[in-house]
């Protein structure tokens, strides 16, 4: 009788514990699109390699003086490498994150100059907070390339870093083509990525899109080296969202996908274009304007490297 009491004590005692332990689903993030497709095969003949296109994410603010500095720093390597490299890109995106750094980053209040934009976005500072957070801006990565312990480069640095990275190949090909349906809003980006030469470790695939053409408040400074507000200023290939986790989406998810020459997947990813109402501060955010749109994809290595592999750009209209 004894025995049968503490038996029945322990199944009592074990129904609770496991009542009480329901499993829990694991979190997934609903909030980033996922991908409309993707496979995954290998083909034969390996085709030949892409030429590298260099990557330059430029970390920016309205409120900095230097960055328009920087932005034609940018401009300049790209118009020089396409003089010289007619065939393939330096492709380029401003960063706005929502990091202060000192205020740089704010929305210029200088009355008569006012910002009508914000263009900080929390995507942006997710980026700069995965690669690596510069002391102060303008700074920016080329390829994530790690130079000197750091992966941040001083944008009186970008030139050469460019050349030297311009030099090197790269074992995936990157082929991408953009839609729009105005009648939805929809963006739809359809990629191929093959694999001519094998990698190792974790590739991942990354998409931002862009807008160009957006007049607001800028910090600048003259010829002369005095600061001044220009109303009017041209911000371009501005970072607005990601169709992809800011650390890219996972193309290796399974052993069977191994990184080999002939190696292709086929992915797609769809965004209605809605209206952008949330912003760090009181100021709007630019809202989509399609012909002004682009779409960057580019291919990195997991951690620790972080390195660019290939980047292609389209635009979308």
């Amino acid at each position: 009788m004894k025995d049968l009491k503490i038996y029945l004590s322990v199944c009592i005692l074990l129904s609770i514990v496991f009542s009480s332990c329901k499993e829990e689903p694991p979190y997934i993030n609903y909030t980033k699109p996922q991908s409309t497709f993707d496979t995954s095969y290998i083909i034969s003949p390996i085709p030949a390699a892409q030429l590298k296109e260099v990557l330059i994410e430029d970390g920016s603010g309205a409120s900095c003086i230097n960055c328009p500095t920087a932005a034609q720093m940018a401009e300049g390597i790209v118009v020089a490498n396409l003089a010289a490299n007619p065939s393939r890109s330096v492709n380029v995106y401003t960063i706005y994150p929502n990091l202060a750094f000192g205020g740089l980053t704010f929305p210029v209040n200088k009355p008569p100059v006012v910002s009508k934009y914000d263009f900080r976005t929390d995507v942006g500072s997710d980026i700069i907070n995965f690669v690596t957070v510069p002391g102060s801006i303008p700074s920016g990565y080329i390829d994530r390339a790690e130079v000197s312990s750091t992966w941040f480069i001083p944008y009186t640095n970008w030139s050469s870093i460019v050349t030297s990275e311009l030099t090197q190949t790269t074992p995936v090909n990157i082929d991408i083509a953009s839609q729009y349906n105005s009648s939805s809003n929809k963006l739809t980006v359809n990629l191929t990525l093959t694999y001519t030469k094998s990698d190792s470790g974790n590739n991942f695939i990354n998409i931002v899109i862009l807008q160009d053409s957006m007049i607001d408040a800028q910090e600048s400074k003259d010829a002369n080296g005095l600061y001044f507000y220009d109303s009017v200023y041209v911000h371009n290939h501005t970072l607005m969202d990601m169709l992809t986790a800011h650390t890219g989406d996972l193309l290796n998810t399974t052993t069977n996908r191994t990184l080999v020459p002939g190696r292709v997947f086929k992915i797609s990813y769809e965004k209605i274009l809605s209206p952008r109402n949330s912003s760090p501060s009181t100021y709007p955010q630019p809202q989509w304007d399609p012909k002004h749109l682009s779409v960057l994809a580019f291919v990195t290595r997991g951690l620790p490297t972080k390195y660019v592999l290939q980047s292609k750009k389209v635009e979308v209209q």
